[in-house]
């Protein structure tokens, strides 16, 4: 699902719209979606915010319908500065310091693979060790070893 041209490290963007836009448009050069990928994302974030705060580091996970999707994947992206996303459960402004932009091709995969994604962001110690390094192929290889 990972691999290492869907690894952005180092990204400065103020607002979760932003780093959609761009973040979108780089999928879409790269052949990973298709032309309405962006305007499902970003009504999908508006709708359903998906920023979750840990207790290090705040995650965001924003996805969208398969069909707007050519290849799986998951996007890692680690930001500079906090990216202002809203929070799943409370809809509050909250500073997101990795997102993982989920690319989905079969409908009925989503949901195992939110699941296991949730098992890691409760592993802080795993975490700490994703956002600090800066190797992309590392940080494939440790992810992949948690999801597959």
């Amino acid at each position: 699902m990972l691999n290492e041209d869907l690894i952005f490290l180092n990204k400065d963007f103020k607002t979760d719209k932003e780093f959609l836009e761009n973040i979108s448009d780089e999928l879409l050069k790269k052949g990973y979606v298709k032309e309405s990928f962006k305007e499902a994302i970003l009504k999908r974030e508006e709708e359903f915010p998906t920023a979750i705060g840990t207790i290090k580091y705040n995650l965001a996970i924003p996805h969208t319908d398969s069909k707007h999707v050519n290849k799986p994947g998951i996007a890692l992206v680690k930001f500079n500065n906090k990216c202002k996303f809203k929070e799943m459960c409370t809809n509050n402004e909250i500073g997101v310091d990795i997102a993982f932009v989920l690319l989905v091709t079969e409908k009925e995969k989503q949901v195992q693979l939110l699941s296991k994604l949730m098992e890691i962001f409760s592993q802080s110690e795993f975490l700490e060790k994703i956002y600090k390094e800066e190797n992309s192929s590392k940080i494939v290889s440790l992810l992949n070893d948690k999801l597959i």
